[in-house]
């Protein structure tokens, strides 16, 4: 190719200062030809109101909708009614635990649910105390069959060595199916305050009918008390 053709020059061959330069000198040229705005002139009269404009033609009629459930299928199956209760103990009983105390190690812990701040004004409709203290159990004779129960366990545990496995359990008599939490390894001899949480379904009338004993279990020997014990219901 003979003709010869001008290219602008690259950006690539100038140093970098050169580049910020040039930027610099654009914005200065640029700055020296902004238009100055003028004072702003008095606003003026209000316009006449127009005319108010035609009603536009009605919509499609829309396709009809689903029917509405019953407001009754919204509960459970078992049609248990909602609820909870707190107990909470006066008299302060520490339980004994280790290797061979109980039952194969299993301890049942319980409370007088006598003390101040036991609360019993939101148990479900038409059902009688959850935690029974004669009993030392979890009452599930005043719930429906199907109903799911959520206990909540407030525990203080003192060990007296090092490195002590607890656990904790709600048995019920003639089940084999109940919760067993494995609580931890309690790595120090110290004082412990923990809440352990459980949720046990009442399957079936002997479910109903036993209720559920709480229970711990440690390897080495320790010292339990049952602060407290939360049980809702739905």
């Amino acid at each position: 190719m003979g003709t010869s053709m001008d290219f602008p020059y690259s950006a690539k061959k100038k140093k970098y200062s050169d580049n910020v330069d040039q930027v610099n000198e654009t914005k200065e040229l640029a700055t020296q030809y902004i238009a100055v705005p003028g004072p702003q002139g008095e606003r003026g009269p209000q316009g006449i109101k127009g005319e108010p404009g035609a009603t536009g033609p009605a919509g499609l009629k829309g396709d009809k909708g689903d029917p509405g459930k019953d407001g009754e299928t919204i509960l459970s199956p078992s049609k248990q009614n909602i609820g909870w209760g707190f107990y909470l103990g006066k008299n302060v009983q520490s339980f004994r635990t280790g290797a061979t105390k109980g039952e194969d190690g299993w301890v049942n812990l319980f409370i007088d649910s006598e003390g101040q701040g036991t609360t019993e004004e939101y148990l479900p409709r038409g059902s009688v105390s959850l935690w029974n203290p004669n009993t030392r159990r979890v009452n599930f004779k005043t719930l429906n069959v199907g109903a799911i129960v959520t206990i909540c366990y407030n525990l203080e545990i003192l060990t007296f060595s090092n490195n002590t496995e607890a656990w904790l359990r709600t048995y019920v008599d003639g089940s084999d199916r109940y919760p067993t939490s494995y609580i931890g390894l309690l790595k120090y001899q110290y004082e412990y305050e923990m809440s352990v949480q459980h949720t046990l379904f009442v399957e079936n009338k002997k479910v109903q009918t036993a209720g559920g004993i709480p229970q711990i279990r440690t390897d080495n020997d320790a010292s339990v008390v049952l602060k407290s014990i939360h049980i809702a219901v739905s």
